[in-house]
């Protein structure tokens, strides 16, 4: 799959990188609110601890490869961007 072509500057979606970026870090806020939750009730003692402890495994399954495949689409952007600008400009600059 291609990455999408966006840069720092909002694309024709209006999307920008440091949107998505901030997108990103509020799921991973949320999976740790999530994370802290399943503590909380871990805690209260009236769950089966190996049934909480099979929930917690998934939740922090899910939550690795969401980063995973998330970041590594963010990773090959960057690879391109930082491809892209260190190329040498196609034109002079004109002397004023």
């Amino acid at each position: 799959m291609a990455a999408p072509d966006f840069s720092s500057v909002p694309n024709s979606s209006g999307v920008s990188k440091p949107h998505v970026y901030d997108l990103l870090n509020r799921l991973n806020a949320a999976y740790a609110r999530v994370h802290r939750n399943m503590e909380a009730l871990e805690q209260v003692g009236i769950f089966d601890p190996l049934m909480m402890q099979f929930l917690s495994r998934q939740h922090e399954q899910v939550r690795a490869g969401a980063n995973y495949h998330l970041l590594g689409a963010m990773r090959r952007i960057e690879d391109r961007d930082r491809e892209r600008f260190s190329q040498p400009p196609n034109e002079e600059i004109p002397n004023p």
